[in-house]
């Protein structure tokens, strides 16, 4: 099953890794951050999960009221730990700002190459 909101699709593969497919934004404010979490913990099924977060499309980000929401109790509580997918050393800048600020409350990364995130997920993650 794939949910699509205004910014993201969002699956769950069969290793039971949630994916996060951000779409070209400029900016996405808190009722998108809601509606992509909302997808996120409808797919989980009540079960902590490692999320792929691909953010390679993306162009501005997150605004300051999403970010906070994405490491809020309501976004972490289903969350095992988040791979960031990147493209840029402009993005690798951001997500590090990013992570540095709002400090999210499970481990998270980022890669430019999805395998390598999948491996550091099932690995470090105990996704079921």
């Amino acid at each position: 099953m794939t949910i699509e909101t205004s910014v993201a699709k969002v699956w769950i593969e069969a290793d039971g890794i949630i994916r996060l497919h951000f779409k070209p934004t400029q900016q996405h404010s808190l009722n998108e951050a809601i509606q992509v979490v909302e997808a996120h913990n409808r797919l989980a099924s009540g079960v902590p999960r490692g999320v792929i977060a691909d953010i390679r499309h993306v162009t501005g980000g997150a605004d300051r009221s999403a970010r906070e929401y994405y490491v809020s109790s309501e976004s972490a509580r289903l969350k095992t730990g988040m791979a960031m997918l990147v493209s840029s050393p402009m993005q690798r800048m951001l997500g590090n700002i990013f992570f540095r600020i709002n400090k999210p409350p499970y481990p998270s990364r980022m890669f430019s190459n999805e395998e390598d995130a999948i491996h550091w997920l099932q690995g470090f993650c105990k996704t079921p």
